[in-house]
């Protein structure tokens, strides 16, 4: 009986680590004008791998679902035309790095909702763990700053 509750008790344990929150603010667009801030909630499943399912219910109550994927820290250039390159300097308030970031993963994730709305975003995490930050945007107008 106790290595049936041990084991169930490692299992729970397990199990969450093998999600992460998510969380999405809004910086421009009609829901970066809303108070309180509309914040979106997401979680990342699978984040022990470099790719999974990603779900997130937006304020409205708009459920989108998607997949998330990272590669290794080989080479970590942010192109003119990425998220991160467009707006990352400005949500971050920081400069963009180019070139080899070891230890550092880079990842991108696309999100479809049932009322049609679509959103796609591009972060860095740490190699290793799945903190990190990144940038989103929706189809409708709305910039995110990710962090989790």
């Amino acid at each position: 009986m106790i290595k049936v509750l041990c084991l169930s008790s490692l299992c729970v344990v397990l199990a969450g680590c093998m999600s992460q929150k998510v969380e999405l603010y809004p910086v421009q667009g009609p829901l970066s004008k809303q108070v309180p801030l509309p914040v979106v909630h997401a979680t990342a499943n699978g984040v022990e791998n470099n790719t999974g399912s990603i779900k997130a219910t937006l304020a409205n109550g708009e459920v989108c679902q998607g997949k998330w994927s990272s590669v290794a820290p080989t080479f970590g250039a942010v192109a003119t035309g990425s998220l991160m390159g467009r707006y990352g300097g400005t949500i971050f308030a920081s400069s963009v790095i180019t070139g080899i970031v070891p230890g550092t993963n880079k990842g991108q994730a696309f999100l479809s909702c049932n009322r049609g709305t679509t959103m796609e975003a591009e972060f860095y995490t740490g190699s290793g763990t799945a903190n990190g930050f990144g940038v989103a945007r929706d189809s409708k107008g709305n910039l995110y700053k990710m962090l989790f």
